[in-house]
């Protein structure tokens, strides 16, 4: 079982549910298209409606119970919208449509729809000011680097009415033209998302929608740090195994005092951002007043740790850590796409000092 668990009662199932239907050798095989395994998390486990409420169909959890599932899925590279859905658009439907007046909330749990949030429209993915127009019942919108786009049949996009009232609208994914991204990890879903003055409901309308939009892309950040954990973790795991197996002038080169300091350097960044990951969904499930700042932090304290265990995770395996076909450089890839899509390290820290004054 795993050495670290976010949830007691959580992990232990989800890890063994993903280990005996969808192991790395398995998990690194998916492409952008939505994973067969999807509709067994969502109807065996209910990890799509961990957030949902009950009275809509849901399991009532928290974000530390997502947050244990989407490091799960990333201990075994598996690829799918538990962030985007089950933890983004859950947090962010319940946050502004808490009767789920929509239906979504309720789609989501009981029935598998994948609903995503589309945040960007520049091209860098930096900021979640939108621009969009809604002209009822007209959406125009343009979105960049969504996160399991490519899996969606539903687009949640923030946009502007005819008054100048933010709006949060909903577009089925059939009437927009999606297109899946050039991506370091294809399993990730990413796509280009247009609109072009097709038909939208409307789930929320106020001033409240551009905060709960920024916390649901903080809830993705915070989310995907735990879903880079579980990635780095197995790199760990492969290295330290790797090291003892392998013989080098008759020892095996975990005895080298320049790899065993690596593997004691892999572990130290592990424990770090392990527990400020911990910390930090902690405080979100209870929406603390510091729960922005403390995912923040997490996000930036674990996207530089990840990103280390992964490369010198391949240094540990030599020449076959650097090739495509080791499952080395399947996690690497997962690292890399998780470090950047709900904002970089530099713009965590960034926010943290903003957040604290300075």
């Amino acid at each position: 079982m795993p050495s670290f668990e976010l949830s007691a009662e959580l992990t232990p199932v989800l890890a063994k549910f993903l280990a005996h239907r969808s192991p790395v050798d398995v998990s690194r095989g998916g492409g952008a298209e939505r994973s067969p395994l999807w509709p067994a998390l969502v109807d065996e486990v209910g990890v799509a409606g961990l957030l949902v409420a009950e009275e809509h169909g849901g399991q009532g959890a928290s974000l530390v119970e997502v947050g244990a599932a989407a490091l799960e899925c990333g201990r075994v590279g598996w690829s799918g919208p538990v962030v985007a859905t089950a933890g983004v658009a859950a947090s962010l439907l319940g946050a502004l449509d808490p009767d789920d007046a929509a239906g979504l909330q309720r789609a989501v749990a009981h029935d598998g729809a994948v609903v995503v949030a589309a945040f960007h429209e520049d091209p860098r993915g930096a900021a979640c000011t939108s621009t969009a127009s809604y002209d009822a019942p007209a959406l125009t919108a343009r979105r960049v680097h969504v996160d399991s786009g490519t899996h969606a049949d539903t687009v949640l996009v923030e946009a502007v009415d005819g008054d100048g009232v933010p709006v949060l609208c909903a577009v089925g994914a059939d009437d927009a033209e999606v297109v899946a991204m050039d991506s370091v990890d294809p399993g990730r879903g990413l796509a280009r998302v247009e609109v072009r003055t097709a038909t939208a409901s409307v789930v929320a309308r106020g001033p409240q929608v551009p905060d709960a939009v920024a916390d649901a892309w903080l809830v993705g950040a915070l989310l995907s740090s735990a879903d880079a954990l579980g990635a780095a973790s197995r790199v760990l795991d492969l290295a330290r195994d790797y090291a003892v197996d392998r013989q080098q002038f008759g020892r095996p080169v975990a005895t080298f005092q320049s790899v065993k300091h690596k593997l004691v350097d892999m572990f130290a960044e592990l424990e770090t951002a392990r527990s400020m990951v911990r910390h930090a969904l902690e405080e979100a499930a209870a929406r603390s007043d510091g729960w922005r700042l403390a995912a923040s932090a997490a996000a930036a304290r674990t996207g530089d740790a990840t990103m280390l265990v992964v490369r010198e995770g391949v240094q540990v395996h030599g020449g076959i850590g650097f090739t495509w076909e080791h499952e080395v450089s399947h996690h690497f890839r997962r690292v890399t796409a998780a470090r950047a899509l709900y904002g970089t390290p530099a713009r965590h820290r960034a926010l943290l000092a903003e957040g604290m004054g300075f």
